[in-house]
C-alpha cells in the first residue's frame, strides 16, 4: 500500500533481548505504539493456543498445566504484535541444558549460546538493516555490534547490570571479607570466575561500540564516567512497576508489629548474608524476616543465620502482588545490580524501603525509606531498628513510596525508549571506533 505524499516514514529500530525482562519487551512496547518497532528479536515467546498447547493440556494434570500456563504467560504481552516478534528457541534449550552441565562442558554451551544469538542478531542487521538497532546487554558484541558500525546504524546500549570493574572489586572484597558464603556469590549458579571474566570483557566491548548508552540508575552513570566513559553518551532512564497490578493494602494499618520482606535471587550478590546477620541482631517478638524466592539448595554457608526466617520459596507470579503488599518494610541490600525491577513494585506496593545504592532503587532516603552502604550489616541493623520501631515514620514513608512510584511506569519508560532512538537517529551514523 502506498503512503500518501507528504506522509512521513517513521523509524524503525530492532530490539534485540534473548530473555524476557520487563524493560525489553516494554521497550518493544514502547516503540509499537509509534509504528517504530520493526522487529523484536528474542528467546522463546509464547503466541497464544495452538496445537502444542492443546496437546499439553490433554497430557498433563490441571496443576502442571495452570504452572505451564502461568510461565508461558511471562513470555507474551498481548501490546506486542505477534508478527513483528521473532523468537529464536534454541538460545532457552542451550540455558535448560546449560542448568544441568557444570564445568568446562557447561562453559561451552553458555559460550555457544551467547555466540549463536549474537550472530543471529547480526544476520538480521544485515539482511535488512534498521535504522537503529535497540540492544541490551550482552548480546552483540562479537558480531551484531561490529555490523552495525559496518552498516552505518547507530547502537542504543540498555545496560542491564552495574558497570564491570565494579564488580570485579565486588568480588574481591567479597572473597576476604566473607569468605564463608563467597560460593553463594550467584546462589546456585557456579560462581566460574573465567567464565565472568569472559562476560566482562564482552560488556566492555558493547560500550565501545554503543553511540549512546542508557543505564539504569546515577549509581551505574557515575561509576561509568568514574572510569572515563563520556558523560554524553550516557542516559539515566530508570525503571518502573505495573502500578495497577501492584498497589498498597488498603486495609493496612502500621503498628507495633512489623514484617519485613526480602525478594529477588537469595544469593550473595543481592547482600544475603549481610541481611541474615542484621536481622540477628535485632530480631524480636511480633517482628517478622520473609524472604521471598527459590533458596540455594546447599543452605548450609547460611547455617545459624536462618533461626527465624520465613522461607517464603518461589510464589506464582500473579500472587507477588499480594504477597509484596502484606508486608510493612522491603529490605534489598544488593551488592552489586542494575536496576531490579522489584524494587519498583515495592514501592508501588507502598512498602518503606531499605536498599543500597547499588541496588538502583528510586527511593529517596528519608523519605521513601532508608538507604545503606552495601556490605555493612551494621548499618542494616540500624535502618531496620528504625523502620520496625517508629509506626509513624513507617507510614510517611508507604504514602511517599506509592506516589513515587506512581512516577515511574511503563508509559514513561516508553517516552524515554522513544527519546533515546530519536536521539541517535537525528545525530546521524556512527562514526568508527
Amino acid at each position: 500500500m502506498g503512503l500518501r505524499p507528504g506522509t512521513e516514514i517513521a523509524t524503525q529500530a530492532l530490539v534485540a533481548c534473548p530473555d524476557a525482562r520487563p524493560p525489553a519487551y516494554q521497550a518493544a512496547i514502547g516503540l509499537a505504539e509509534v509504528g517504530q518497532l520493526g522487529l523484536f528479536l528474542t528467546g522463546f515467546y509464547d503466541r497464544g493456543p495452538g496445537p502444542l498447547r492443546e496437546v499439553a493440556r490433554r497430557v498433563l494434570d490441571r496443576d502442571r498445566y495452570a504452572r505451564l500456563e502461568r510461565a508461558l504467560g511471562r513470555r507474551r504481552h498481548p501490546d506486542l504484535p505477534p508478527d513483528q516478534v521473532r523468537p529464536t528457541l534454541a538460545f532457552d534449550l542451550a540455558l535448560a541444558a546449560e542448568r544441568r552441565l557444570s564445568g568446562a562442558p557447561r562453559r561451552a554451551v553458555a559460550r555457544w549460546r551467547t555466540d549463536r544469538f549474537d550472530r543471529v542478531l547480526a544476520d538480521a542487521i544485515r539482511r535488512r538493516p534498521p535504522d537503529v538497532a535497540f540492544v541490551f546487554s550482552d548480546v552483540g558484541s562479537e558480531h551484531a555490534l561490529p555490523a552495525c558500525r559496518s552498516w552505518g546504524v547507530p547502537v542504543v546500549l540498555s545496560m542491564v547490570h552495574g558497570d564491570v570493574r565494579e564488580e570485579r572489586r565486588i568480588l574481591d572484597e567479597e572473597r576476604s571479607r566473607s569468605p564463608e558464603t563467597f560460593g553463594l556469590y550467584l546462589g546456585d549458579a557456579t560462581l566460574d570466575l573465567a567464565e565472568l571474566d569472559w562476560l566482562h570483557q564482552r560488556r566492555l566491548r558493547d560500550l565501545e561500540l554503543a553511540d549512546l548508552v542508557l543505564v539504569p540508575s546515577e549509581h551505574i552513570a557515575s561509576e561509568l564516567r568514574r572510569h572515563g566513559f563520556p558523560a554524553d553518551r550516557i542516559r539515566v532512564v530508570p525503571y518502573a512497576a505495573d502500578v495497577r497490578r501492584f498497589r498498597p493494602d488498603p486495609e493496612k494499618v502500621h503498628g507495633r508489629s512489623c514484617t519485613f520482606l526480602f525478594a529477588g535471587g537469595i544469593c550473595q550478590r543481592k547482600g544475603i548474608s549481610y541481611l541474615l546477620r542484621a536481622w540477628r541482631e535485632i530480631r524480636r517478638p511480633g517482628w517478622r524476616l520473609q524472604l521471598l524466592g527459590a533458596p540455594p539448595r546447599d543452605l548450609r554457608p547460611l547455617s545459624g543465620l536462618l533461626d527465624g526466617v520465613e522461607l517464603l520459596g518461589r510464589v506464582p507470579h500473579a500472587e507477588v502482588p499480594s504477597r509484596m503488599a502484606s508486608a510493612d518494610v522491603f529490605v534489598f541490600p544488593s551488592l552489586f545490580e542494575g536496576s531490579a525491577v522489584v524494587t519498583y513494585e515495592a514501592l508501588a506496593c507502598g512498602l518503606p524501603s531499605i536498599v543500597t545504592p547499588s541496588s538502583g532503587s528510586v527511593a529517596r532516603h528519608g523519605i521513601d525509606g532508608l538507604l545503606v552502604p552495601p556490605g555493612d550489616a551494621d548499618a542494616l541493623a540500624a535502618a531496620m531498628e528504625r523502620l520496625g520501631s517508629d509506626p509513624d515514620f513507617r507510614a510517611s514513608c508507604s504514602s511517599s513510596a506509592r506516589s513515587l512510584a506512581e512516577l515511574f511506569d511503563w508509559p514513561r519508560y516508553h517516552l524515554a525508549v522513544r527519546d533515546a532512538v530519536a536521539s541517535v537517529t537525528a545525530a546521524g551514523s556512527p562514526a568508527d571506533p
